[in-house]
């Protein structure tokens, strides 16, 4: 039978354990493949891609504290209409990242189509339904792709 001593011993270590796994995860860098919403946190508790990260637009200057700069990031904010996604790749790209690609449809529409969210989904925007731009460029990806890579990499 164990002292009250010893009890409190293999209670405080399992306390120290379980407070360093918390603290680990909360300073580790993200690799591998990370999908960043930029938008206030308001607007990511309300709908964000399950599997996102959130780090708004104006603490992207963060980003190397968050996410190692040989990570696939793809940045998305609310809709086609919103341009602080792309603006967001371009500062990564200024910082050294090499493989930063933009989801232009944002959360609207991966909302729309039907795709796994997080959050109420109460705001306003999330309804309007906007038609996708004709000029594309090579960085952009897909509502159906970036399904597709968060599915790969088991975050969905």
């Amino acid at each position: 039978m164990l002292s009250k001593r010893s009890v409190l011993f293999v209670f405080l270590g399992a306390l120290i354990v379980a407070i360093s796994s918390c603290w680990k995860g909360a300073t580790e860098l993200q690799k591998g493949f990370v999908v960043v919403n930029v938008l206030d946190k308001e607007l990511y508790d309300d709908c964000h891609i399950k599997g996102s990260i959130n780090i708004p637009f104006d603490k992207i200057s963060d980003t190397p504290k968050l996410i190692d700069k040989d990570a696939e990031v793809v940045m998305y904010c609310s809709n086609y209409m919103c341009s602080a996604s792309s603006e967001a790749r371009k500062m990564l790209m200024q910082m050294g990242y090499k493989k930063v690609g933009v989801y232009e449809g944002g959360t609207a529409e991966w909302l729309q189509k039907g795709y796994p969210v997080v959050g109420s989904s109460v705001q306003g925007y999330l309804k309007i339904k906007l038609p996708k731009p004709e000029e594309e460029q090579d960085y952009m990806i897909s509502a159906e792709k970036l399904k597709k890579k968060l599915e790969e990499n088991k975050k969905i």
